[in-house]
This record gives structure tokens, sequence and C-alpha cells, in this order.
């Protein structure tokens, strides 16, 4: 079954979303092997566009390319995951902190519609849902990160979030950790309301370590060479 490309847009920046979004649902699992033939004809352009989007996702580190055997889709360890996560946690921590002390009245309302908004199918964990909610939790933390006022620690973050390993936590929860996390953003959203700097950094620090071993202790990551 042939995709057809909108040719008013990049048909590169295009095959580059269909490819990522493969590799978020896990529909290319990681590890598995891809070729500009079989996504030229997935995506029914020429091979063209397709080159230009994995060297920019290997880039990402969404795929990975090696001598002589050709382009996969990135597998994780665990020391790259504990790497990623480490990370995330010192500087988004910091990042609600600064939001609680800068965060405006409107910016606090859009965040507590927006959480409203991720809350509203409760805690179902269908794929739709889930991937429902991976977006919205992006814009969630996008949002508090406007509210730090903070450009140079935000800009050190985007690097660390949009590492596809942490946009695909969410597949990764049952439905209890679903609702701890749901829970973790209403606590955040208080200490946001109480502009309480500590209490944000500390709600933020909970938040990322019980993803971290969600990821590490119930979803083993697959084991695979890395760039």
């Amino acid at each position: 079954m042939q995709i057809s490309i909108d040719k008013s847009s990049s048909s590169a920046a295009q095959a580059c979303a269909h490819i990522k979004d493969k590799v978020m649902t896990g529909a290319y699992a990681s590890g598995m092997r891809l070729t500009e033939e079989q996504l030229a004809n997935e995506l029914g352009t020429s091979r063209t566009p397709v080159r230009e989007a994995m060297r920019q996702l290997v880039a990402e580190g969404f795929l990975y390319f090696k001598p002589n055997s050709g382009t996969f889709v990135k597998a994780w360890t665990d020391a790259e995951v504990r790497e990623i996560f480490d990370l995330r946690l010192l500087l988004e921590s910091e990042v609600a902190a600064e939001a609680a002390v800068h965060i405006e009245p409107a910016q606090l309302r859009q965040l507590t519609n927006l959480q409203g908004d991720i809350e509203s199918r409760g805690c179902d964990i269908s794929e739709s849902n889930l991937a429902r909610i991976g977006v919205l939790n992006r814009r969630f933390h996008s949002l508090l990160g406007t509210a730090s006022r903070n450009t140079r620690l935000v800009t050190q973050l985007a690097n660390c979030i949009e590492v596809p390993i942490v946009q695909k936590t969410f597949r990764q929860y049952d439905p209890q950790q679903l609702a701890r996390s749901f829970h973790h953003h209403r606590e955040l959203l208080d200490a946001l309301s109480s502009k309480d700097r500590e209490w944000a950094k500390w709600v933020m620090s909970c938040h990322i370590r019980s993803a971290k071993f969600v990821l590490l202790g119930q979803a083993k990551l697959p084991q695979g060479d890395s760039t």
C-alpha cells in the first residue's frame, strides 16, 4: 500500500515525519534495517527525499548507519537510557523551578487546561490514546519551558526531550503508572500556582525518575549497535 505525499510540501520533510512516526509507534522495530528502496516504495516517492530524511534521522538519533551494512532503527542500551534521563533530570527539574518563579496566570491556565485534555480519557492505555497523550505531554513540557523564561536552559533540554526513547515513554506505562504521571502533573500545577520553586523542582524530579525506572525496570530495552 502506497502513501501519497503532498507535493506542495517538502517530500523530504514528509518522509522524515513518516519514518519517525513508524519508529515511535514500534512499526519499525529497534534494530530493523531500512532501505531507501523500501521506504520510497512505501511512500510512493523517489529515493532522493527518502535519502535526505534518513540522513536527518541518523543525525537526530532515530536511526543509525553501520558501514557496509546499511541503516537501522536505533536500539537503546540501558546505559544510554540512564544517561539521557539523568541529564533530563538535572535540566528539567531546574526548568520547573524557574517556571514556578516566572509563570504568568495565563500560562498556568493553559497548563491546567492542557492537563485536563491529557486526562480526558482517563487511564486508557490503548495505542491511540497513548499516542494522543504523548503529543499533549510534549506540549505541556514545552509550555513549562516557555514559562521558565530561561531560553538557554530550555534549548539544552530540547536535545534530551527529542530523543526518541523519551518520546516513547508513555507507550510503556500500565494504567497505574499512567495515573501516577497524571498525579505528578497535577502536583506540579499546585507548586506552580504556589510559586514554590523547590516544590516544583522536586515534583519534576520524581516525575522523571519514575519514567526512567519504568523503562529500565518493566520494559527492558533491546541491546544493539549504536552510533
